[in-house]
């Protein structure tokens, strides 16, 4: 088994701590890094200058994915939205459960068909309350998965798999995967509840490798496809929620934390965007194709 390290993590420069920073994105059309202050209703974004933008928005944001230059897909506790960053105004792309006020959307992802994927949760996290959706190109939603907790990191390593994290089962499912209908058969599962902390966000290294950031844990660990653990990075923060590899050459890894809940025990870089480099070559974010 891999021995852990420290990360060697900076916090990113000008980034101020969030209460529930997720969904960090980054977008290499607009070279734009992007993340969430879900509990805040906050988009970010640092700029290729190293300038940090924000907006703070009408609606719960859970998950954001590129779309087109300057526009960005969200997934929010009203359904999708696109969100123009230069305006700072948002459309409705598609209502999802927007009269069941006591749920909220979560983390989610594009398939390498351009769909997108985002699950909802019952904001105080009751268990099997939440449904993971497929949002097409044209616009229609169907719920793919159901009976969710805590709908969380989602890859696919190629076009028929996929790799799912509902945080409280402490694994991640490798499904089946076809585009145009609900998940297929779950082919293997890797079980993560030896580690401390609860598996979160997720992504993908250009060897099919999983980076996992582990809520509570301090940690974001890499795991083989086959589920065997290639690393653990130590982190200066209690909450790790989400990862994503970016800057120019996809080799810079950059985490986001919080410090909902940690009252006292609140460090100074719980809540910051911290980064790590050269660790691995990630690749691409997919687009939203509507």
């Amino acid at each position: 088994m891999a021995q852990p390290r420290s990360s060697g993590s900076q916090p990113l420069d000008e980034s101020g701590p969030a209460e529930l920073g997720e969904g960090v994105l980054w977008d290499s059309v607009d070279r734009r890094l992007y993340w969430l202050d879900i509990l805040g209703s906050t988009v970010f974004w640092r700029d290729e200058a190293g300038t940090v933008h924000s907006i703070t928005l009408p609606h719960m944001p859970g998950m954001i994915a590129p779309y087109q230059p300057g526009r960005v897909l969200l997934a929010t506790d009203f359904g999708f939205e696109v969100l123009d960053t230069a305006t700072g105004e948002s459309t409705t792309v598609a209502a999802v459960e927007s009269d069941l006020t006591a749920r909220r959307m979560n983390d989610g992802g594009i398939d390498p068909t351009g769909r997108v994927l985002a699950g909802t949760m019952s904001r105080t996290e009751d268990a099997g309350q939440g449904v993971l959706y497929r949002l097409d190109a044209e616009r229609a939603v169907h719920p793919v998965l159901t009976a969710l907790t805590i709908p969380n990191g989602i890859v696919w390593p190629t076009s028929d798999r996929v790799f799912y994290i509902d945080t409280p089962t402490r694994r991640i499912d490798e499904f089946e995967y076809h585009p145009e209908t609900p998940f297929g058969r779950r082919v293997r599962s890797i079980d993560v509840s030896d580690f401390a902390g609860s598996p979160d966000g997720m992504t993908l290294d250009a060897e099919g490798n999983l980076w996992v950031a582990f809520w509570g844990g301090s940690a974001v660990r890499c795991f083989s496809p086959t589920g065997d653990l290639l690393e653990t990075l130590r982190l200066p923060v209690r909450q790790p929620t989400s990862c994503a590899f970016g800057g120019h050459d996809l080799r810079t890894l950059y985490i986001t934390s919080a410090y909902t809940g940690l009252g006292e025990r609140r460090g100074e870089l719980d809540g910051t965007v911290l980064t790590v480099a050269d660790l691995a070559t990630g690749v691409p974010a997919t687009a939203w194709s509507g």
